[in-house]
């Protein structure tokens, strides 16, 4: 593709919206507990069955990006992720219907992800491919940071109805504007023809895969779990008004925002070989800052040790993402990505639905954080035979 400065920008700002929609659920979560007087396990199926949907599409999405190009599914994405928000804010009347679609939902969101790697694989050298991917995933920082604000001041103005319309309108615009301005990816022959021969049965048994899987899985309960249920942790057990907690929340954005990119760039120029080890020691610095936010009593610790906690999360996750897009064939990209992400979309599934149940069970959050931080170290232990693998090399 000729302009990919254009391209990457309007894929940011896909992401951006497809990040803010999970931020705005976490926020969602106060009124519509109070509107429909919800227990805190059956909040928990709302943000849950979202990525229920979001891991059962993802590997039927990659596979579509691999056959039909990733213009296609990434503007079918961002349609259906509009249409669905549009439904949540006007048609969602009790616990099934708000289940239904935000599960709806999740089908769009699991398009997202792969389709945008496949196209940086796809116009990006080697190289560049980590720093680029870096760029994208950023905008869940950005999301972060102005989404709690956003998310506070449309909850006040327009209830959390209004604010998914808009939310829903705003990923119809820029999925129009993708499928204006985007060219179609071009697909040679010879390209089609090397990527029928390759067994995706193959990719289950290559270690990247597998481990980066199971990597990906861990490091996103917190991840989900934090951005589902803090606002809650925060307003009911710290005692902060709402508007308090966005701060909090926004200074975890800012974490991630700031480390998407220097991390990519760092792995990318001066840890080629060893990614492993660089996710092994950001998992176990993120558990530690995780555990230190349920111990802080002020606004400032806790956004200080949130904003930490993210850095070294969004360092490992990053490598995690960018690791399969430097040693996979590029014909099978979006399935493998859509195979890693999976992993990190039923950490999702898992986590919110987790919490409620450890919540309702001892009537606090002790346990939930001890199960996110145990996530995080389970995450870098997990990679360490690949540290062996790449000494062994």
């Amino acid at each position: 593709m000729k302009n990919r400065a254009l391209m990457i920008f309007l894929f940011f700002v896909g992401y951006v919206f497809v990040f803010i929609d999970k931020t705005m659920m976490g926020f969602a979560l106060l009124p519509i507990e109070r509107e429909f007087n919800l227990p805190a396990e059956q909040l928990g199926y709302i943000t849950g069955m979202f990525f229920l949907a979001y891991s059962l599409f993802q590997i039927p999405a990659g596979w579509l990006n691999d056959r039909i190009g990733f213009k296609k599914v990434i503007c079918s994405s961002l349609f259906l992720l509009g249409g669905f928000a549009l439904c949540f804010g006007w048609l969602g009347a009790g616990l099934a219907t708000l289940v239904l679609f935000r599960f709806l939902s999740g089908i769009g969101h699991a398009g997202y992800p792969c389709s945008c790697a496949k196209a940086v694989v796809a116009n990006f050298e080697l190289e560049k491919r980590t720093f680029v991917q870096s760029i994208l995933l950023s905008s869940s920082g950005l999301a972060m940071t102005i989404g709690p604000f956003l998310a506070v001041y449309c909850l006040a103005h327009v209830g959390w109805r209004g604010s998914f319309s808009l939310l829903g309108i705003s990923a119809l615009l820029i999925g129009i504007c993708i499928l204006v301005l985007v060219p179609n990816p071009e697909k040679p022959a010879a390209m089609q023809d090397k990527a029928n021969k390759i067994s995706y049965k193959s990719l289950l048994a290559s270690p990247v895969v597998l481990l980066m899987f199971i990597a990906s899985f861990c490091i996103n309960i917190p991840a989900y779990g934090l951005m589902a249920w803090l606002p809650k942790f925060l307003v009911q057990q710290r005692g902060m008004p709402l508007e308090e907690s966005s701060i909090v929340v926004a200074a975890g954005g800012l974490g991630i925002w700031l480390s998407s990119v220097g991390a990519g760039w760092v792995v990318g120029r001066y840890l080629q070989g060893r990614e492993p080890l660089f996710i092994f020691v950001n998992s176990l610095l993120s558990a530690l800052c995780i555990w230190s936010v349920f111990t802080s009593n002020t606004t400032l610790n806790a956004s200080l040790f949130l904003f930490l906690s993210y850095i070294f999360l969004m360092a490992a996750f990053v490598t995690v993402f960018t690791l399969p897009m430097k040693r996979l064939p590029a014909e099978v990209m979006g399935a493998a990505i859509g195979l890693v992400n999976t992993g990190g979309t039923l950490g999702g599934f898992v986590a919110p639905i987790t919490i409620g149940y450890l919540i309702a069970m001892s009537q606090g959050y002790l346990t939930t954080f001890v199960f996110l931080a145990l996530a995080m170290v389970v995450a870098g232990l997990s990679v360490l035979p690949l540290v062996r693998r790449s000494s062994a090399a």
